[in-house]
């Protein structure tokens, strides 16, 4: 399908979400599931005609309940597909619940429980179900659960958190005016939300990958030195990495005025500036070295990695691998220019910034680390031309440079910027590397750009 006809289906076009709910046996390895008149088999399911990114829990949640008159906690999703032809979301959802057994059965009419022997032998409606299905019960009948499935896809964590929560809000004297709920979950971070007498309080913990920060500790550092720009960090707690946020507003979002993205970007710049000074204690409290010199040293890393280059055509991975001197040598030439290496947000999308009482909020540090501060330009070195709602990027690029016209002249800007692009690409591409290599199978494609970038970088003209 071309691209004007995917931008046209997915902004223009009704979509429909297909949900499909895993209801595990209080006790014993089974789950339950429906027969029609035909013997055929399925899981409980509903379809609903909106456009909702699987990682949406609280929507998803509210739709469960509305949908299938149950009330369950979301542990994950085990299946995700788009099928971008005819619109449509088809994704299945493992829940945490708390029925009994005959609650579940009364519930749903033709209900049975399954187990692993029995699903072997019946026939399924929709029959690309059965190896997820029968890797779940597998999992359960054996009572092994994956490495690297994070600690809020497993049962009991909600519980644990919720409760840590209300004790802590308990000591700040708030009034929870609704109950704490997920309102986003995937591979690589949670956040909860609770309605407070002191307005939303977030809750949040991220994985701690290699390239991840000391996220609770970062953040409180630089809510510190960036009071008026930083979310207030209410409470944390070091051993579960876990971290509560005050209310900072709502987020500003990607098609944002221009008038509002050049604050942003003039924003950054200011912080990244100031930030110089304390480089030394925030690689102390957690945020990562990821210096030019340090990037230098990943490229034959990453483009060696076998997990990396089977996402590649042969011809893909040739052109990879004769770039890797050219690379090495373009981080000694951007790192002679005056410019500061210091501190870099690294997802600063128009999604992590929020505007609350005038002022605005940059959140969401996991990926925070001491790079090239051009490297937090990704949105304008590559995405703002593949976006339908096209923001001018020139006036954007030079909002954000001239604030660093302290360090060097205009033209040695522009020549820095050229040089920082594919340099870009390339740090982004390695942060990709490891993620998705610290991710179980069912996860790595929630958040896997690493094709993207590196595709981008190979469009560079170095």
């Amino acid at each position: 399908m071309s691209r004007i006809n995917w931008i046209f289906n997915r902004f223009f076009q009704r979509w429909k979400f297909h949900f499909y709910a895993i209801l595990p046996h209080p006790t014993e390895a089974k789950i339950l599931m429906l027969s029609d008149d035909e013997n055929s088999w399925f899981l409980p399911n509903s379809c609903i005609n909106e456009d909702i990114h699987p990682s949406e829990f609280a929507t998803i949640q509210k739709v469960i309940e509305q949908e299938l008159g149950i009330s369950a906690n979301i542990l994950y999703y085990a299946h995700n597909y788009d099928d971008k032809s005819k619109c449509e979301i088809h994704t299945i959802y493992v829940l945490e619940h708390n029925y009994l057994i005959k609650e579940l059965i009364e519930k749903f009419k033709d209900a049975s429980w399954v187990d692993l022997e029995t699903l072997k032998n019946i026939s399924l409606k929709l029959p690309e179900h059965k190896s997820v299905i029968q890797e779940y019960l597998t999992e359960i009948e054996i009572s092994e659960i994956p490495e690297l499935r994070p600690s809020w896809a497993r049962k009991g964590w909600l519980y644990s958190a919720k409760k840590w929560i209300e004790e802590q809000l308990l000591e700040l004297n708030y009034q929870q005016l609704s109950p704490v709920e997920c309102i986003k979950s995937w591979g690589i971070s949670c956040v909860l939300q609770v309605k407070t007498t002191a307005g939303n309080i977030y809750f949040k913990q991220a994985s701690t990958l290699p390239l991840f920060c000391n996220e609770p500790l970062v953040t409180t550092e630089l809510a510190n030195l960036f009071p008026e720009n930083i979310p207030t960090v209410l409470s944390i707690n070091s051993e579960h990495h876990w971290m509560l946020l005050a209310d900072f507003g709502e987020p500003i979002g990607r098609n944002s005025s221009i008038k509002l993205q050049k604050n942003v970007y003039r924003l950054l710049a200011q912080i990244q500036i100031k930030s110089i000074q304390h480089i030394d204690n925030l690689l102390n409290i957690g945020c990562l070295d990821r210096r030019l010199e340090k990037l230098s040293t990943q490229i034959d890393v990453l483009f060696n990695d076998k997990n990396v280059l089977s996402q590649f055509k042969e011809t893909e991975i040739q052109k990879l691998q004769t770039l890797a001197p050219h690379l090495k040598n373009l981080c000694s030439q951007l790192a002679e220019y005056k410019i500061p290496q210091t501190l870099v947000h690294g997802d600063l999308h128009l999604g992590n910034v929020a505007l609350y009482n005038n002022k605005y909020l940059i959140f969401d540090w996991t990926d925070s680390c001491i790079s090239h501060p051009f490297f937090d330009m990704f949105p304008l070195f590559f995405i703002q031309k593949k976006n339908p709602f096209f923001s001018p990027l020139k006036s954007l690029r030079y909002e954000y440079l001239s604030q660093w016209e302290i360090y060097e002249s205009k033209p040695r800007l522009l020549e820095a910027w050229k040089l920082a692009k594919p340099l870009c690409a390339l740090h982004h591409a390695v942060t990709y590397q490891h993620i998705t290599a610290c991710l179980e199978p069912r996860a790595k494609q929630e958040c896997n750009a690493l094709p993207y970038f590196l595709r981008q970088l190979l469009k560079c003209k170095i």
